[in-house]
């Protein structure tokens, strides 16, 4: 499992090693609005979010 934390060393978000979300999300979304930098703890590398925020298909239900 990884850690995503932000500059002042505070837990943002947990993801597995293949970079899926398991907790976290509100935060996440939170500090990428607010323009905080993301790092991997185990690593300093910075986090590209776009990873996180991809969606496949049509976000968005059609209703009648």
């Amino acid at each position: 499992m990884k850690v995503i934390i932000d500059e002042a060393g505070e837990i943002i978000a947990k993801a597995t090693d293949d970079h899926i979300l398991i907790g976290g999300h509100h935060r996440l979304s939170q500090a990428a609005s607010l323009g905080k930098r993301l790092f991997w703890r185990d690593t300093g590398e910075p986090v590209r979010l776009d990873n996180f925020f991809k969606h496949y298909g049509s976000p968005l239900r059609y209703t009648a």
